[in-house]
């Protein structure tokens, strides 16, 4: 994969630019933010907030570059996504305290939001960690290593979680015939 910023962001950040860590975070908290929210849903944003500040504490101790920080990134976020599954199987969410959602007024923006939410809804439904593995690779853009780094696994291990996990994703698709997902929602921004 090749570097999505300059080598010497990651360096600058680290020596207290603030300027340097914006720019990181304008790089990697749109692809965070789809992962987390493939991985838990609701609350994403928050786990993801907690996530950069716990990095930006860290930073002096980060050592590495771009692809580094972004697979330390990733993996900061997964410890913490980690954490709101365990807080959230102690004290269960209500979901029917939530006000219904009004389609009238919808647009061309919110439906490609709801593409994005129903694909990670259904990624959601595989395996933990296949669903893990595969929103860390497509949605994350993470190669093979960085998903075996993250996930504390093996590379061989990985492929076979995506590639489960694909499988199984289509399976669901045409078990469902499910219509109107977009499946290259997961890659498009936010």
């Amino acid at each position: 994969m090749s570097s999505p910023f300059p080598e010497s962001l990651v360096a600058l950040a680290r020596a207290g630019d603030e300027a340097a860590l914006t720019m990181l975070w304008r790089e990697l908290n749109p692809p965070l933010l789809r992962y987390l929210r493939g991985r838990i849903g609701d609350g994403a944003e928050d786990v993801a907030a907690q996530a950069w500040l716990d990095a930006a504490r860290r930073l002096g101790e980060f050592e590495g570059n771009d692809l580094d920080f972004r697979r330390w990134m990733f993996t900061i976020a997964r410890h913490r996504s980690i954490d709101e599954v365990r807080r959230r199987g102690r004290r269960p969410e209500d979901l029917a305290a939530r006000p219904p959602v009004d389609p009238v007024g919808r647009d061309a923006a919110a439906d490609q939001v709801d593409d994005l939410a129903a694909a990670l809804a259904l990624v959601r439904r595989l395996p933990p960690e296949q669903a893990d593995a595969v929103l860390l690779r497509v949605v994350g853009d993470l190669d093979v290593a960085e998903v075996a780094a993250v996930m504390g696994r093996s590379q061989g291990s990985v492929r076979v979680l995506v590639h489960r996990g694909l499988r199984r994703l289509q399976a669901i698709l045409e078990e469902e015939r499910v219509t109107g997902v977009d499946p290259t929602a997961l890659y498009r921004e936010q």
